[in-house]
């Protein structure tokens, strides 16, 4: 895979990064799929304190890895967990002491020293106005426990970000990016590269990973972001995923192939962090990466053909009148 320029930072990406929201651990208290990503040259592992025993797991597992050690993305656990979609102060969710406490814990629980990138789990335009987050991740990288710093966006609310990344104010952000949210090649991803800082896309399989090839109307019932979705929705979900499979299938592509080469499909992007969860998913993302970008033809086709602008938290069982589907 040929690795890719985090912003200004100096770290060399490789284009895949392992996504652990989703890790499992064996017997032993390891992940054998993480070990696995790592022996096939992925050098980037982007997790949270917010999922679960990810650290931990992360953490046991790179004691059994001999080799390079890989560059480690964790994220600052929000005092509320509860609330990811309304505006709330800052304060709310995020102060001096919390950041420095979650910090210190994802330290503890990873077992290393410092931390390569350190992102807030939540991000509201208006906190670009308040300096105290800010403040703190300086604290932190001049006492030596953090390298790089920067903020995860709200699902579909990349251009919240846009007046950071304008003015240089953290080394990275993540978006999610994927065929049917494209919106970000307009807007954060050609000025991340502008202003050289790094970019993490995540969900390119979308947010219930359908766009993996294999979603199904029972598959997607047991998806906590669909759980109240409506049948119409569902409907409608898995019949934009079958025109995208007969696109790929088109072109001589696999769903997993396509999804993985549109993200890459700007130099903007730094890296992708995909939910891996077996040594499978971890060869196909892989071997699509190692492609590159999307033929151009094509990449522009999907973007003015296939976005699709939706939010699953915003979903609720719809009531039909007539033939209108209304959702909350």
């Amino acid at each position: 895979m040929q690795p890719r320029r985090f912003g200004s930072t100096g770290l060399k990406t490789t284009p895949t990064a392992f996504g652990a929201m989703r890790l499992t651990a064996n017997d032993a208290g390891f992940s054998p799929v993480l070990l696995h990503a790592l022996e096939c040259g992925i050098n980037f592992i982007d997790t949270a304190r917010n999922y679960g025993e990810s650290e931990a797991i992360v953490g046991r597992t790179l004691r059994e890895w001999r080799g390079t050690r890989p560059f480690i993305a964790t994220k600052v656990k929000p005092r509320d967990i509860t609330n990811w979609r309304f505006y709330v102060p800052l304060e709310t969710q995020f102060t001096p002491e919390s950041i420095t406490a979650s910090v210190e814990t994802s330290l503890r629980t990873l077992g290393v020293d410092c931390l390569d990138f350190v992102q807030l789990h939540q991000w509201y335009y208006l906190w670009t106005q308040r300096p105290e987050w800010l403040d703190t991740f300086h604290a932190l990288k001049a006492q030596g426990k953090i390298r790089f710093f920067g903020v995860s966006a709200q699902d579909h609310e990349h251009d919240g970000v846009l007046k950071l990344v304008e003015d240089r104010l953290v080394d990275g952000v993540q978006v999610l990016l994927n065929a049917f949210e494209s919106r970000p090649f307009v807007s954060v991803i050609p000025l991340a590269a502008q202003r050289r800082v790094g970019l993490v896309a995540r969900c390119i399989f979308d947010h219930s990973g359908a766009l993996a090839g294999n979603a199904t109307r029972e598959l997607l019932a047991r998806d906590v972001k669909l759980a109240n979705a409506s049948p119409e929705i569902v409907t409608e979900y898995l019949a934009r995923i079958e025109r995208l499979r007969r696109v790929a299938a088109d072109h001589g592509l696999s769903l997993v192939e396509l999804a993985v080469r549109f993200a890459l499909s700007h130099p903007g992007v730094s890296t992708l962090a995909v939910s891996l969860t077996s040594q499978e998913q971890v060869d196909a993302a892989v071997a699509a990466a190692d492609k590159g970008a999307l033929p151009e033809e094509l990449f522009h086709r999907i973007c003015r053909e296939h976005v699709w602008v939706k939010n699953f938290y915003y979903f609720s069982q719809a009531t039909v009148d007539g033939n209108q589907t209304k959702t909350a």
